[in-house]
């Protein structure tokens, strides 16, 4: 899975970077503040490729001595670092924008530039398609969030086009700055979007209903119910552990064999994601129960 992330990573890296440069280029001859916050925007598309690149290859390291649980929540922490860099590129684009409303520049606007924009915008979306289901099939969280970040260029793309459009049709100029500060705010919305996801991973949020985990356990009549469910990780890793009731006549021999098959219930129901469960077997009582899961 590791290998398979990051060579989509290599690819849209130089989709990230080939557009990136064609729209600052272009922004630079032609004057636009707005097309040189779009590509900028682009170009920490790219620096969160390598971002990726490096926490994948983090992620992906044994269970050592000082990591008991492995080392993936590396390719989580790899989307902070892409949180930041947005934050920082939207106050640079905010500040710009602020100066070009009281000087403003006028764009050169010809053909070319509208040729070059929609070139850049059918990169992005196809980059975006690519890597939005890469995500999806691979479960990769650095890919998922990666995309959504390129997705946030699309629209801010498709507004300096708007922009360019009315400024050559006569539009005041200001048009230019007030895109470039929308320009700010979705690179904005992208961040906050990026890290809430990010943040549930590193606390520990419930990651898996505990009615689908009670749900696996159906197949074992030894399990009466389930309480203190609790789950976390990611899409590709989860912990869980959880309280049973059974018999309180079973033997520590048939409980242990229980608790292997428990696991091993929770495991098949969830074949595409490496599961460690953690089980405490407790004896079916009226006052364990009422707090339970029932298993029927």
């Amino acid at each position: 899975m590791v290998k398979s992330v990051k060579k989509v990573l290599w690819i849209i890296l130089f989709a990230n970077v080939l557009v990136a440069v064609m729209k600052i280029v272009l922004g630079a001859l032609i004057r636009s503040g707005a097309v040189m916050a779009d590509g900028f925007h682009s170009l920490t598309d790219g620096s969160s490729n390598v971002v990726g690149l490096v926490g994948m290859t983090m992620a992906s390291q044994p269970v050592d001595r000082e990591h008991p649980y492995g080392h993936a929540k590396f390719e989580t922490m790899s989307s902070l670092v892409i949180v930041g860099a947005l934050a920082m590129l939207a106050f640079e684009v905010t500040t710009s924008a602020i100066g070009r409303f009281s000087a403003p520049v006028i764009p050169q606007i010809d053909a070319w530039t509208f040729a070059v924009m929609l070139t850049t915008l059918v990169i992005n979306v196809i980059v975006t398609t690519l890597e939005g289901r890469a995500g999806r099939r691979l479960k990769s969280s650095i890919l998922v969030a990666d995309a959504k970040h390129t997705q946030s260029d699309v629209f801010v793309t498709i507004g300096v086009i708007l922009s360019l459009g009315l400024i050559k049709l006569g539009f005041p100029i200001w048009i230019d700055p007030l895109v470039s500060l929308g320009v700010a705010v979705m690179i904005i919305k992208a961040a906050v979007e990026i890290f809430m996801e990010a943040s549930k991973v590193l606390l520990d949020a419930q990651s898996i209903d505990p009615s689908r985990i009670a749900d696996m356990l159906k197949g074992l009549p030894e399990v009466k119910a389930v309480h203190q469910v609790r789950a976390r990780g990611t899409a590709t890793q989860q912990f869980i552990d959880l309280h049973v009731l059974a018999d309180p006549e079973m033997t520590l021999t048939q409980a242990h064999d229980l608790a292997h098959r428990i696991e091993a219930a929770i495991q098949t129901g969830m074949p595409e994601t490496k599961v460690q469960v953690i089980t405490h077997l407790e004896p079916d009582t009226e006052e364990e129960a009422a707090e339970a899961i029932s298993i029927k």
